[in-house]
């Protein structure tokens, strides 16, 4: 490690999950991504704690589950859910270090951008503008800056409606419809159009890459990419199976080889506390992620042998909480809400997601959520087959109820103690009341 403090950049796309040639995603061009984390750490088990975005983003910061940080459901327009007013961001941290923190794009956790501790913020939010945006900032600050720097890159793509404006799209007829999806045109069309999004994000960070090397800040600058939670298609975005929870995890790490995957099961809770302790900043002791600091260094480190996710409102309220192992995935759902959640506005979540409940009308009887949905992952890896009315594997289905919700306990998960409200009716009530 340098003697001086290391800077830090976080590049994070929207809705990518691990749809990547490096992580064996089919007929995805992304080059820059690839050679990125063959150089540097790759996490092939990295999981988001919340399937949508503000949740999903508020863990990842401060190194809390949503439950625990406020941060329910979605931030932005109405429906108003934000970080509770103790709990502190990452640039919050950094900036109380010294770090001159900067914000490129949208920070997507609270309502109030500056709440969350970014000193500068930069507008724009598509990739083919913020990567010019950093690439020009990093070319100045080379020259000069004020302390280390934290920098982080956000990118809408490839959130719905799927921007590429510098990428043509592939022919859909060639593509590998992915397993658990239907092989009907309007799946072949927006996975066409969610590949030519994938790309335009992979040249944005490719840009961000080469000027960090070419500015002369690689020898320290700690560069990560992630993502907050699964593609938008159906059985991903917005529900706890796998395709919604896994997520690219990328380092580069200055004084810590690279070209390494790493297979423990890491949540991206655990970021936050790990990136502290590369910085040589005092970790909080509330944050509930574990760093895998060690991990990356060849040092002590104590595999997780769980992670759990959850999710509570993203269009409506849909409580539900899971835990997964290596080989088992248990969720628990609290409410009896559509097994598949989509959005009235068809250009974004709800394209592509009506036709796919069409195709599966006939396949998948069960409309409504179960209490509890079981999975052998081993067997099943795309979580098609629930066994939690298996008396075979009543067991292992209740041995992972005690886990869960002794970890909900752990965490102080208000759910226990009856519906959660979110933002928005806070603040509606409170008008109500008022008027």
């Amino acid at each position: 490690m340098a003697d001086r403090p290391l800077n830090l950049i976080v590049v994070i796309s929207h809705d990518l999950g691990q749809h990547m040639g490096c992580y064996g995603a089919p007929d995805v061009r992304t080059p820059h991504f690839d050679a990125f984390a063959a150089s540097g750490h790759r996490f092939a088990n990295h999981f988001c704690t919340a399937p949508q975005c503000s949740p999903s983003r508020a863990a990842l910061w401060t190194g809390r589950h949503p439950h625990a940080n406020g941060v329910v459901g979605l931030a932005h327009s109405g429906f108003a859910n934000d970080l509770h007013p103790d709990e502190r961001h990452l640039a919050q941290l950094l900036a109380q270090a010294g770090y001159d923190t900067h914000l490129f794009g949208g920070q997507h956790v609270s309502p109030r951008p500056r709440r969350c501790g970014f000193q500068h913020i930069h507008g724009k939010t598509s990739c083919t503008d913020v990567a010019p945006d950093v690439v020009e900032f990093l070319e100045t600050r080379a020259t000069g800056g004020d302390g280390p720097l934290f920098l982080e890159a956000a990118f809408f793509e490839p959130h719905r409606p799927f921007l590429h404006k510098d990428v043509e799209p592939l022919d859909p007829a060639s593509l590998t419809v992915l397993p658990y999806l239907p092989d009907i045109p309007e799946v072949r069309r927006d996975l066409a159009e969610l590949e030519a999004s994938c790309s335009s994000a992979d040249r944005a960070f490719g840009r961000i890459v080469e000027a960090v090397d070419r500015c002369g800040l690689a020898d320290d600058t700690v560069v990560v990419y992630t993502v907050d939670h699964g593609i938008a298609f159906p059985h991903a975005k917005m529900t706890l199976y796998d395709p919604g929870i896994e997520t690219a995890l990328l380092l580069r790490i200055p004084g810590i080889g690279g070209g390494k995957v790493h297979e423990q099961l890491v949540s991206n809770v655990d970021v936050a506390p790990t990136l502290l302790e590369l910085l040589g900043i005092d970790v909080p002791t509330n944050m509930q992620g574990r760093s895998f600091r060690g991990l990356l260094a060849g040092g002590d480190y104590q595999p997780r042998d769980a992670v759990f996710a959850e999710k509570t409102y993203h269009t409506y309220y849909d409580p539900m909480r899971c835990i997964r192992t290596e080989r088992w995935k248990l969720i628990a759902n609290f409410e009896f809400a559509p097994y598949q959640e989509t959005s009235p506005d068809y250009d974004n979540n709800a394209r592509c997601y009506v036709e796919v409940a069409k195709a599966l009308a006939v396949a998948r009887p069960q409309l409504y959520h179960p209490p509890y949905e079981l999975y052998d992952l081993a067997a099943d890896p795309w979580e098609q087959t629930s066994l939690a009315d298996d008396p075979a594997h009543a067991a292992t289905r209740d041995a992972l109820i005690r886990r869960l919700r002794q970890w909900m306990r752990d965490t102080a998960d208000p759910l226990l103690d009856g519906p959660m409200a979110q933002g928005c009716y806070r603040g509606r009530m409170a008008a109500f009341l008022g008027a």
